[in-house]
């Protein structure tokens, strides 16, 4: 037997029963979820019996409707694989997996894993950022998914996956594109399918591209050819977009630039020449695009860029809006391996030399945080994470900027329909508008006001109440402290009635009211009575404080410490009272404390008493406000503080230039091609909008008018959403296909060949009842040892010690075969006696075949 691979796992057993591929049941059914795959991928595959989730994508409205054609087949649901670590790909994998009992295992790659887990965190943040949070998916359902539920794979690593008596073995091989992203071969029984979406097949700046010669049956040693690829059209748009070349060799310019010598194709010149003249006409350029996909890529180009010409690096800022941009740069960086063959070799030759150490890209976590160092009113590059311009950072900015006409926007790619940047793109880029005003929503977040932020905390504080949780004593203090300030102010002559426990508050100051001070003093008694502890809790030490749990970590015990602490001045040095008192009389002035020059108190009459008398209730209501401040501080520890959210209809006009630069991915003719060399017997192409229509009828005239050597053209078949039937087809399988048992794999020594190929000799023997069916699985068993160790009678025939019913497994090599070299090998084998006789026989004269073959 003949393996490749870097390593191969033992088969699983034959089990009886239903053979894969056998069955009454369609061999072959695709039940598309997603209505447009350009906008979001998910699909159902059902191969030889077994369920196969493709891919799990949602868009950024985060809708739970859209997923509702997926609810019924959950149940169904053998395997799960992601290719992509967008969130086009991995969106909606945390909320299925967190709010529906799917306990099918899921597999990606490595990179996929842990970039998707990160471009979902930055969607849920930038989403919350201006709108209000979603209650379908929180941020521990993300990092619960990814960390616990996640098989990782490496690149031609098999997953089996055994069920109802059948065998699923998925592969996952390098696509291009995207860093870990993966075409899937699925093998199931006699039947075999190749996922492939959103492939590159030219190779990038830190990325070689399609790994096309995988998928050629000749490099796989089978004679057969694919039955069925699964792929997505290509966005062509009835061939209106411009493209420009962009796969091209760069051109000569008139006025070469050291920025431009970086460019390796048309594309990347296009997008360093538009990108410069802007900054240098004194505007911005926005660049939308998802965090985990085209912006690495984007950044290595303006680095290196910037790298080359200095003046553009001290001019121009180049910045990464993001507020996951550090963690994602990050887990790129770690995953050299991953990488292309030039970034390796480099790394090699010159020990240190990263590609993704960005000396001119800095990575900013908030609008706000940006504006503070780099107005926008300056001429800077700024890279968001939104390329549909629907929400988050990359809107807001757009509206902020578009009234400008010195500003640029890049469209990269084609915009999923509906969106902001597809309106754009059909007004600007193939209408060539110049102007035009928009009705956009806007989304703000305004802070809520103090009654309503001291009734959200009540009612917080009241849930872990009625929850049976023990409250920790500063959330009790708190509670305390919230129902002393909503009771009416005290009106002279009268005085609050303390707790019963309570020690009596002596009211301090002109008048009869009660400070803060006081106030805290006596509401204390309230608030260790309302979490269970003593009256005073701050004076109860060692064994006799109360033990709280945190919130969090009800296994856990702990005790509230404080510490008295008296004032220092600017070098910690501490003072006295009297010190403390004239520094504060003399520094900060003595009308502020009702201080007179001499540190005693002012007295009515003077000035200074007027003033003290004047500035007594602005002094009480600065202190409250510092205490409601310090309350604001200590509950978000434990809560999140919540903003209002609002949406606002407003008139945007552009003014702005906005350009389009063609994808990455491939064109119809590449798709043509590579489904022209692979020779699949069927092409499926998922459901799209309607201006991708043409992509199948345009890849079925090519192969109608195209002379085909040896494999006849495929058939395309379009699946044109959830209100078609779903496509189903009787894929034809091979005969027999064998497998070993159990018992006899482990058995199996595997000697490496100079071409890498492992050879095994094999000794084996067929079941002695073989199945009913034609197309079932033929397990190949250990002989007994009685059969082995029994001597062989010298009356015995050559036919008799080569049983008609067994078989000689060839590895097909360079050079080829010829039946004189085989019966030399034959003899000189160790298996073999200088008694026996090798030779070949014709097959009988009504063989289909000739002796030959």
């Amino acid at each position: 037997g003949v393996g490749r691979g870097p390593r191969s796992r033992p088969p699983p057993a034959w089990a009886e029963g239903p053979a894969a591929g056998a069955g009454a049941g369609m061999d072959f059914r695709i039940i598309p979820i997603s209505k447009d795959c350009l906008e979001w991928q998910c699909s159902v595959l059902k191969l030889g019996g077994l369920t196969v989730l493709l891919d799990c994508g949602w868009n950024e409205a985060l809708d739970p409707k859209l997923l509702s054609p997926l609810l019924p087949h959950l149940n169904e649901l053998d395997l799960i694989v992601v290719s992509h670590a967008d969130i086009k790909h991995t969106g909606a994998l945390p909320y299925l997996l967190s709010k529906y009992p799917v306990t099918c295992p899921v597999i990606c790659t490595e990179p996929v894993c842990r970039l998707g887990e990160l471009s979902c965190v930055a969607v849920l943040e930038d989403r919350e950022k201006y709108q209000a949070p979603t209650e379908d998916i929180t941020m521990d359902d993300i990092l619960r998914t990814y960390m616990s539920r996640v098989t990782t794979l490496n690149y031609r690593e098999p997953y089996h996956v055994q069920a109802r008596g059948r065998t699923l073995a998925a592969c996952p091989f390098p696509s291009g594109r995207h860093l870990g992203s993966a075409y899937w071969t699925f093998h199931c029984g006699g039947l075999s399918a190749l996922y492939m979406v959103g492939c590159d097949m030219r190779r990038g700046r830190f990325l070689d591209g399609l790994d096309y010669e995988r998928l050629l049956p000749s490099y796989r040693g089978v004679a057969q050819p694919w039955d069925v690829v699964i792929t997505s059209p290509l966005p062509t748009m009835g061939a209106m977009l411009p493209q420009m070349g962009a796969q091209q060799a760069p051109q000569e310019i008139a006025v070469p630039t050291k920025a431009m010598t970086v460019a390796r194709t048309v594309r990347e010149q296009l997008l360093l020449e538009g990108t410069i003249a802007t900054l240098r006409r004194g505007g911005s350029v926005l660049i939308p695009a998802d965090v985990a996909g085209s912006v690495p890529e984007v950044l290595l180009l303006l680095d290196a860029a910037w790298e080359q010409d200095r003046q553009l690096s001290s001019n121009y800022p180049l910045v990464w809006l993001s507020s996951m941009g550090d963690m994602v740069l990050d887990q790129v960086k770690t995953r050299l391996e991953w990488m292309s063959k030039e970034v390796l070799k480099k790394f090699e030759d010159r020990l240190g030399t990263h590609p993704f150490i960005l000396h001119n890209v800095r990575i900013f976590q908030s609008l706000e945080e940006l504006c503070s160092v780099h107005p926008l009113s300056r001429p800077k590059v700024i890279i968001t994470t939104s390329p549909n311009l629907e929400g988050g950072d990359s809107r807001e900015l757009f509206m902020r900027l578009s009234g400008e006409p010195r500003t640029l926007l890049w469209l990269l790619g084609v915009p999923t329909a509906g969106s902001l940047a597809r309106q754009l793109l059909s007004d600007f880029v193939l209408k060539h508008a110049t102007r035009k005003e928009y009705r956009l929503q806007q989304f703000l977040k305004q802070p809520l006001s103090e009654e309503q932020l001291r009734a959200y905390y009540e009612a917080k504080i009241q849930e872990l109440l009625e929850s049976g949780q023990k409250l920790p004593p500063e959330l009790a203090m708190l509670k305390a402290e919230f129902e002393d300030l909503g009771r009416p102010k005290v009106e002279d002559g009268d005085a609050p009635e303390p707790p019963p426990d309570a020690e009596t508050a002596v009211p301090v100051g002109a008048g009869g009211d009660a400070t803060a001070p006081s106030r805290l003093a006596a509401s204390a008694a309230a608030a260790a009575a309302v979490a269970g502890g003593p009256t005073r809790p701050s004076a109860a030490k060692g064994h006799t404080a109360t033990l709280w749990s945190p919130l969090g970590w009800p296994g856990s015990r702990t005790l509230a410490h404080g510490e008295a602490r008296s004032e220092g001045d600017d070098y910690g040095h501490r003072l006295s009272t009297a010190e403390l008192r004239l520094w504060r009389a003399q520094d900060q002035g003595s009308e502020r404390y009702g201080l007179t020059g001499d540190g005693t108190a002012a007295e009515g009459g003077g000035e200074a008493g007027g003033g003290h008398a004047k500035d007594g209730p602005a002094k009480q209501e600065q202190d409250e406000a510092d205490e409601l401040a310090d309350w604001r501080d200590n509950l978000r520890v434990h809560f999140p503080e919540p903003m209002k959210a609002e949406v606002r209809e407003r008139t945007v006009r552009v003014g702005c230039r906005i350009r389009f630069l063609p994808d990455t991915t491939m064109e119809p003719k590449d798709l043509y091609m590579l489904l022209r060399t692979i020779a699949p017997r069927h092409v499926v192409l998922l459901p799209a909008a309607d201006e991708f229509a043409p992509t199948g009828r345009l890849i079925a005239k090519q192969f109608r008018h195209c002379k085909t050597d040896r494999a006849p053209a495929p058939e395309i078949h379009e699946v044109r959403g959830l209100e078609d039937t779903p496509l189903q087809l009787t894929l034809r399988a091979p005969k027999r296909r064998l497998q070993f048992s159990q018992e006899l794999w482990p058995r199996i020594s595997f000697l490496r060949a100079r071409d890498g190929s492992r050879v095994a000799r094999v000794r084996a023997m067929m079941p002695a009842e073989a199945p009913s069916e034609p197309r079932a699985l033929l397990e190949l068993g250990a002989v007994p040892a009685a059969q082995v160790e029994a001597p062989k009678s010298e009356e015995s025939s050559s036919e008799e010690r080569l049983p008609r019913h067994g078989a000689l497994f060839l590895a097909k090599g360079e050079e080829p075969l010829t039946l004189s070299s085989l019966k030399e090998q034959l003899q000189r084998a160790e298996w073999t006696r200088d008694d026996v006789e090798v030779d070949f026989r014709p097959p009988p004269a009504r063989g289909s075949r000739p002796w030959s073959a």
